[in-house]
């Protein structure tokens, strides 16, 4: 805290000095409050730091919790005339579809037969006309029924459903061509009428059509069509997307869906690896001092180690009548720490995938306290240190900073103390020179008297 400058004139003495020594005495309660808050602050932080670390936990217990997480596939195709994806869901199948792609999915177009010498040219007369198509007609308001007048028309007009290009055709020559801007049967539209007779006739440039995969027998094959090129839940989770038409000639495409092992055992690492970190940062938090290594914030603290605990447990408490976790390579080590053996765990989802999933999830009970499935566990673990207000570390943790807050109004306080303290130290220091040079001035006086009779 400052102190001013009062240095004594008439003492000699180095008042600022004193009055700093004075006040470092005074301020002892607020420094010691200081250094409760800078202890607080580390505290709070370590359980922000479990917090963090515990809420990873909850989102990759909730991942593989999900049934759907068990149910995607990989999906594979022969040929490049089609692709193949898959989501997960509940019925996502396992399987393989064999077809050929017959037809791509067009958009309808049509183009108009005589040009004009010019796109300033007039093509129509009156001020609308209307396109039609199989839901019914819509109608294009012109002011300009010049050709790029029509063509800026019908591109400014929303959800028209059609475009309009004005190219040329040859020097001096052009015309208009008129595209849908969907694919399918969806796409075919007609002109109301011939309003383009500056044009001439409408010429088809393709037939609006959808995609066609036949599957059987090339005689009388089983046709399956869709409006766009992509084919959604062809098979349970499956979609097929063509690229290519195939000639006779070519090998048909067959599309094989496997159950996507892979991805569930990297959803059950990342569990694991997030119940060890979270384990590991209790660790490190609430280590006890050793020799010269200082402990953690929270050395000692047993309501974090009855957190950890409890993650252990999610292990080592068994699975009921499932099974053991061991079998699907999980084990705790001796010191306190989740193992993954993915090649065993893959080896036991393939050979019994429903058995696998009942360790992770156990849909035969209602009751979530009592469900034994790991990813349950884990799920009600992480979930009750977490829960927003309510869980054991946001309670600590919303302790912690009212703790720092009051803390913070008792410094605040002393700061208004200490300045009146020091206020009037400086004001008895100088009240202090001011007697002591009117001492000097009678002494001087004395001096001059004494000197006088002599």
């Amino acid at each position: 805290m400052a102190t001013g400058s009062v240095d004594g004139l008439i003492s000699g003495m180095s008042t600022s000095a004193v009055i700093s020594s004075l006040m470092q005495v005074e301020a002892a309660p607020q420094t010691a409050l200081k250094s409760k808050v800078a202890t607080q602050q580390k505290v709070v932080g370590a359980y922000q730091g479990i917090n963090t670390k515990m809420q990873a936990l909850l989102t990759a217990a909730k991942a593989i919790g999900d049934p759907t997480a068990w149910k995607g596939g990989v999906a594979t195709s022969s040929s490049d005339a089609a692709t193949a994806s898959t989501t997960a869901s509940s019925s996502t199948q396992s399987g393989s579809l064999t077809f050929r792609v017959n037809h791509l999915a067009t958009a309808h177009s049509i183009v108009f037969d005589t040009p004009v010498t010019a796109v300033t040219d007039n093509i129509m007369g009156g001020s609308s006309f209307q396109i039609n198509f199989a839901d019914g007609p819509k109608t294009v308001n012109v002011t300009d029924t010049s050709l790029q007048g029509v063509v800026d028309a019908i591109n400014k007009t929303p959800d028209l459903g059609v475009k309009a290009t004005a190219f040329q055709v040859s020097p001096g020559k052009y015309t208009m061509q008129i595209t849908s801007t969907s694919l399918g049967l969806q796409s075919k539209f007609d002109l109301g009428g011939s309003p383009f007779s500056g044009l001439g006739a409408v010429t088809p440039v393709t037939e609006g059509s959808d995609a066609e995969l036949t599957i059987g027998d090339a005689t009388t094959p089983l046709k399956v069509t869709s409006s766009s090129n992509t084919f959604k839940d062809l098979m349970g989770g499956l979609s097929v997307t063509a690229v290519k038409e195939q000639a006779p000639t070519d090998p048909p495409v067959t599309v094989t869906v496997a159950r996507d092992t892979e991805g569930v055992a990297t959803k059950v690492q990342a569990m694991v690896d997030a119940a060890n970190a979270a384990l590991s940062e209790i660790a490190t938090q609430t280590k006890n001092k050793s020799g010269a290594v200082p402990g953690g914030p929270l050395a000692g603290n047993s309501i974090m180690s009855q957190v950890a605990t409890r993650v252990l447990n999610t292990v080592s408490g068994g699975t009921g009548t499932n099974g053991s976790f061991k079998d699907i390579g999980i084990e705790l080590t001796r010191d306190g720490r989740l193992t993954f053996d993915k090649t065993k765990f893959t080896a036991a989802l393939t050979a019994d995938p429903d058995k696998t999933q009942a360790l992770f999830i156990d849909a035969a009970q209602s009751d979530v306290t009592l469900k034994n499935g790991l990813a349950d566990r884990m799920t009600a673990v992480a979930d009750k240190a977490t829960q927003t207000n309510t869980g054991t570390l946001s309670r600590l943790i919303i302790s912690g900073n009212d703790a720092i807050t009051e803390l913070n109004h008792r410094v605040d306080d002393w700061d208004v103390r200490l300045q009146a303290r020091q206020a009037t130290l400086q004001k008895q220091f100088g009240a202090m020179e001011t007697a002591l040079g009117k001492l000097k001035n009678q002494g001087n006086w004395l001096s001059g008297q004494l000197a006088s009779l002599g």
